[in-house]
């Protein structure tokens, strides 16, 4: 019993089950992919290759990548039950030929190094245990020369406006359990970069939301 408890602890960490999430990214949050997903590219320019969606979720943002790039995503996520939708979405979008799904830890990831092209991540940081070792795994995994965009946004201001507002309807503390995190990783971030050391590292800080732009 205590096992499977800890599973379940485990694989719903972000602080909703698989369903609960999947149904307010479908209904709620789908918009702002897209738009994330292009700007990422043109900030990268990294349009092939191997991308890793990481703390993936239901794969919303590696599968608007993968809709208008070459690149060959990996979804990768704690719970296998995200993968699947992650897998099933995939499969139901024609990319399932240029995806990859891996269950793992953000903090010992399981690929080569210098073996990916570009990481991406939205809304999953706030909730690594130790950022350190999470940052440096990223690092570890790109090639030199590759890009990480980590962070969280809503892509632009309208988007972020009308999301928070049929957010906040139902559940006007929708952000309570997960504010704290996001501002204790904001305020670490400066020194991890020092100590990890990037090639270059940016902070973005606007309409698109806040992010970490790091290059190898």
């Amino acid at each position: 019993m205590d096992k499977d408890k800890n599973r379940e602890t485990k694989e719903h960490k972000g602080g909703t089950n698989p369903q609960s999430f999947d149904r307010i990214v479908r209904e709620v949050f789908v918009p702002i992919y897209p738009v994330i997903a292009q700007q990422i590219v043109a900030k990268t320019l990294t349009t092939s290759g191997r991308c890793l969606d990481a703390g993936c979720g239901t794969g919303a943002l590696g599968r608007a990548i993968a809709a208008i790039t070459d690149l060959h995503v990996t979804f990768f996520d704690q719970s296998s039950q995200m993968l699947d939708l992650a897998k099933k979405y995939a499969d139901e979008e024609n990319i399932i030929h240029k995806s990859t799904f891996l269950e793992g830890d953000i903090h010992s990831i399981e690929m080569e190094n210098d073996s990916v092209d570009i990481v991406i991540s939205r809304g999953s940081s706030p909730f690594w245990d130790d950022w350190h070792r999470a940052y440096g795994e990223i690092l570890r995994i790109l090639k030199v020369g590759g890009h990480a965009y980590i962070g969280g946004g809503f892509g632009t201001k309208e988007l972020r406006d009308s999301i928070t507002a049929h957010m906040s309807k139902d559940k006007p503390d929708w952000r309570d359990s997960f504010k704290d995190r996001i501002k204790a990783e904001r305020e670490a971030l400066p020194q991890i970069m020092e100590k990890l050391n990037p090639a270059l590292h940016t902070i973005i800080d606007d309409e698109s939301g806040w992010w970490v732009f790091i290059t190898k």
